[in-house]
């Protein structure tokens, strides 16, 4: 079952790029840089959670005051 809807997504793939090659490539394209995009925004989401996590015990252990909550700012989004 699994199985036919994967080659029916490559025949229908393959019918796209031989009617509409320039349109197929530009969106193939554009699909790949958006998940690269979407890799990255998480992998760096991760990363600065990680990093408050070892900031918020660094400080308790040192008796500084802790940090506020977490908030992750979005370099991708350029509309808020």
């Amino acid at each position: 079952m699994e199985l036919t809807s994967f080659y029916v997504i490559i025949l229908v793939s393959s019918a796209l790029l031989i009617t509409y090659p320039q349109q197929t490539i530009n969106t193939l394209v554009a699909v790949g840089l958006k998940m690269q995009i979407y890799y990255i925004n998480y992998r760096l989401k991760f990363m600065a959670w990680r990093m408050h996590g070892h900031l918020t015990r660094l400080c308790k252990e040192s008796g500084f005051p802790a940090p506020g909550p977490f908030r992750f700012v979005d370099l991708w989004d350029r509309t808020r």
